[in-house]
């Protein structure tokens, strides 16, 4: 099992902003198989830092899931609503012990 993380840092102020437009996303994604996950927010640390989780039996699972959904008609427009609110972001991937 792995864990996927993604790692949103928001532009000042936005972080609200991004939150609303990741959950759509995740329902978006969840309703085509993507594996349903968690939104978690800084509490310390770097500001304005959102994280999503998902898990997946292995890196091919990812891998294949990863490229039914860049597939979708509707992630483009999707994940043109996030770039403005982006400063910077990561991808890290975990092994689940």
């Amino acid at each position: 099992m792995i864990v996927e993380r993604l790692v949103f840092q928001a532009k000042y102020g936005k972080a609200d902003e991004l939150v609303k437009i990741i959950k759509e996303g995740r329902a978006l994604l969840v309703r085509n198989g993507y594996p349903d996950g968690r939104i978690l927010t800084d509490l310390t640390g770097r500001m304005f830092t959102i994280v999503w989780e998902s898990e997946f039996p292995g890196m091919a699972a990812y891998e294949k899931m990863r490229s039914r959904v860049f597939k979708l008609p509707e992630f483009g427009p999707w994940f043109n609503k996030m770039q403005p609110l982006i400063e910077a972001g990561t991808t890290e991937f975990y092994t689940v012990e």
